[in-house]
């Protein structure tokens, strides 16, 4: 009985940071700020872990307001993109570092998605104040 008490109270953390990637964003940025890393390197960090939940967070945001799954959509846009950047990269240097291009493709997922996420929730606000208001 504990054990599932314990598994319970993890996947409710889990949970809402899934549905709150923002949260997940600012409790990794205190946390490194508390070990007194640069402050660039803090919010890539924060950046780089946030991203995986924006994933999770997006998919489950599109589905509820449109019925719809679309996260074979975004695995299969975050590839096509990953291509774009590494033969833009690989135009420009010749040489492809694979961390840096790693590291630029990742934070720029981070970007769009944030955006994304950004638009969904103010889509929600807004139909949802729709739906009062009517």
């Amino acid at each position: 009985m504990k054990r599932i008490k314990k598994v319970s109270t993890i996947v409710n953390v889990l949970s809402v940071f899934v549905i709150y990637p923002v949260v997940v964003f600012l409790l990794v940025f205190l946390f490194c700020t508390f070990f007194r890393l640069k402050r660039k390197k803090t919010i890539g960090i924060a950046a780089d872990i946030s991203t995986f939940f924006l994933y999770f967070s997006i998919t489950n945001l599109f589905s509820f307001f449109f019925l719809k799954e679309i996260a074979w959509y975004l695995v299969i846009f975050s590839i096509i993109l990953a291509t774009i950047i590494t033969i833009l990269e690989w135009r420009s240097k010749k040489e492809i570092e694979v961390i840096p291009l790693l590291r630029k493709i990742w934070r720029l997922l981070f970007l769009l998605l944030c955006f994304t996420y950004a638009f969904l929730w103010l889509f929600g606000v807004i139909r949802y104040v729709l739906s009062y208001i009517s």
